[in-house]
């Protein structure tokens, strides 16, 4: 009996909320290490520990991958991120209800890929990765992110979908597959998108590809 009644608190709260079942199922965390390769750990309420397969995620972890590392995240909404090796992510906010999502991670260090969930699928959402560079907005999308180009502070290239990069001197759409930015001054504008060659965009998904 305490079982169904358990239940049905899980399933009510599941509908007031507007929460995915994966969602209520993984309500001690906001994501679960997905995949992994070397070492990466997380530091939640301040006390490091190492990630492995299956690790949650909690609100707030700053995650850190060491040389040669990739890891992946799936959210409870169903996001998933990639780090590359020497990554430095913390995870400020992730919520989502019926109506409305957020979800606000920044960018320390190191090469990032983030495919959208249902966050992106809600009338209002806000999704953005900060950086001491400049902000991708993201709109319903596949990108990446990191530092490819000699001297630049970050580099955007977008996969599918449309970002916006922000910096206090301006801002760019990238809104077709292909086309990539660069913040080469801190506090600088972000340069006019351009369509990267396939040479420039295979070195930037590379930082974030698992070994076979």
């Amino acid at each position: 009996m305490r079982r169904i009644e358990l239940i049905l608190v899980a399933a009510i709260a599941v509908l007031a909320g507007g929460l995915s079942l994966a969602g209520a199922a993984n309500a001690a965390g906001v994501g679960t290490v997905t995949r992994l390769q070397g070492v990466a750990s997380a530091q939640t309420a301040g006390k490091p520990h190492q990630l492995t397969q299956d690790s949650p995620i909690e609100m707030g972890d700053r995650l850190q991958t060491g040389a040669d590392a990739r890891l992946e995240i799936k959210f409870i909404d169903g996001t998933v991120l990639t780090l590359g090796e020497k990554a430095d992510f913390t995870i400020d906010q992730l919520t989502f209800t019926a109506e409305e999502g957020t979800a606000l991670l920044t960018r320390n260090s190191g090469a990032m890929r983030l495919l959208g969930g249902l966050i992106m699928q809600r009338p209002q959402h806000k999704i953005e990765i900060a950086s001491n560079a400049g902000t991708i907005g993201i709109r319903g999308t596949e990108v990446w992110g990191g530092t490819i180009k000699k001297g630049s502070l970050l580099d955007v290239y977008l996969i599918e979908g449309s970002v916006d990069v922000r910096t206090t001197a301006g801002t760019v759409v990238l809104d077709k597959a292909g086309l990539g930015t660069s913040v080469t001054a801190r506090g600088g504008a972000p340069a006019a998108p351009a369509q990267w060659a396939a040479a420039l965009r295979d070195r930037a998904l590379a930082t974030v590809k698992f070994r076979p």
